[in-house]
């Protein structure tokens, strides 16, 4: 089973062997690592994670246009799913445009260093032990809101 995948990883060094630089090797040697020490090292924080609570998650290393390293995270998971090991998470990104897309929802809190969105599109499933420590909890004009982008992307209708 491991000689049927390394010959699959070595094919693809193989064929791509003209375009691997130092970089690439250096940041999957660092994204290897934090997999590891993630997986082996890190215990699961034994908090208590509420919906529309807000945590830094360190999300790690990014592949290409993903959100990367810590950053504050919203949990949108029902508190009955957060007892799992895992909770689903929308990453806040800065804010820096006039003009904000469809998916996205501004936020202004004090403990944040600049304003930032809950960008919807970016959600996300992440394990307990990639959160670090709670921040607040989100305001109900601002969840109302979220709630709404989230029933348009995923084309949830009203039954109001």
């Amino acid at each position: 089973m491991y000689k049927t995948k390394l010959n699959k990883i070595w094919n693809l060094i193989d064929s791509i062997k003209n375009d691997i630089t130092l970089p690439i090797i250096s940041d999957f040697l660092e994204w290897f690592y934090e997999k590891i020490n993630l997986h082996f090292n890190k215990k699961t924080p034994n908090i208590e994670i509420s919906k529309w609570d807000i945590f830094f998650v360190e999300l790690g290393k990014n592949i290409w246009s993903e959100l990367s390293k810590q950053r504050p995270c919203l949990v949108i998971s029902k508190n009955i799913y957060n007892k799992t090991n895992t909770v689903i998470i929308i990453p806040l990104k800065s804010y820096k445009w006039k003009i904000y897309s469809y998916t996205q929802v501004l936020i202004k809190h004090k403990n944040l260093k600049s304003k930032s969105v809950v960008d919807c599109l970016s959600i996300r499933q992440i394990d307990k032990k990639r959160i670090n420590n709670y921040i607040w909890k989100i305001k109900k004009q601002d969840l109302l809101r979220i709630e709404k982008k989230l029933a348009k992307i995923f084309w949830i209708k009203n039954r109001e």
